[in-house]
């Protein structure tokens, strides 16, 4: 009886170290690895990002992809990538759009953040919808920086329901894009807001 006891003891032990072993497999799964669960992408990106952090996981929801802003294209270095132009969440107060490139169904960067925390209660009001997406050398360092149009409701005064673009422009370089907030600024503060889409504003920072 007590050898049959010691014998169902150490198949236990046996059996909660196998457990053991196998957790810890799985926790060393390959960070690459892409998985789909019904709506939602998850992909692995290690590029350092928006506050400076390290984002080692990005998971875009598929239902919150702009399809008719978002775009294939040739950029820079990158190669043959999808622009995304990412909207917020349902019901997220004062959540801003957000842009990533994707390359073979993997998120390869995403952009930074005009307000902080990607909040625009600061400086826009409520996110409307993109208007427009444009692909063009700004500084004339032959890379191809992006320009983005982006329509907000404010809610001030007799016209506050209706939208207002804003530009958002990223200039590349070999490795990233950086938000160009002095341009941004200047062109929110002298552009008509009739004036303001993607040609007139190639036209305006001409001499920049």
């Amino acid at each position: 009886m007590k050898k049959k006891v010691i014998l169902f003891a150490a198949a236990l032990l046996c059996g909660g170290l196998l457990a053991g072993c196998q957790k810890s497999k799985g926790d060393q799964l390959n960070p690459n690895t892409v998985t789909s669960e019904g709506s939602q992408i998850k992909v692995e990106s290690s590029n350092e990002n928006n506050a400076g952090t390290s984002q080692t996981e990005i998971s875009l929801d598929e239902k919150r992809i702009i399809p008719d802003q978002s775009f294939d294209v040739e950029l820079n270095d990158w190669g043959d990538v999808r622009f995304i132009s990412y909207g917020p969440e349902a019901g997220a107060d004062f959540e801003d759009v957000s842009f990533y490139l994707m390359k073979d169904n993997k998120v390869v960067y995403s952009f930074p953040y005009y307000g902080e925390n990607n909040k625009t209660d600061t400086y826009a009001g409520l996110f409307d919808s993109v208007e427009s997406v444009g692909f063009r050398d700004v500084n004339h360092d032959n890379l191809k920086d992006i320009i983005v149009i982006i329509n907000y409701i404010t809610g001030a005064g007799p016209q506050g329901m209706v939208p207002r673009p804003r530009a958002r422009i990223f200039l590349a370089d070999k490795k990233e894009f950086h938000l160009a907030k002095d341009l941004i600024d200047d062109i929110t503060e002298n552009m008509d807001e009739k004036d303001i889409n993607i040609d007139n504003i190639c036209e305006y920072l001409k001499n920049k």
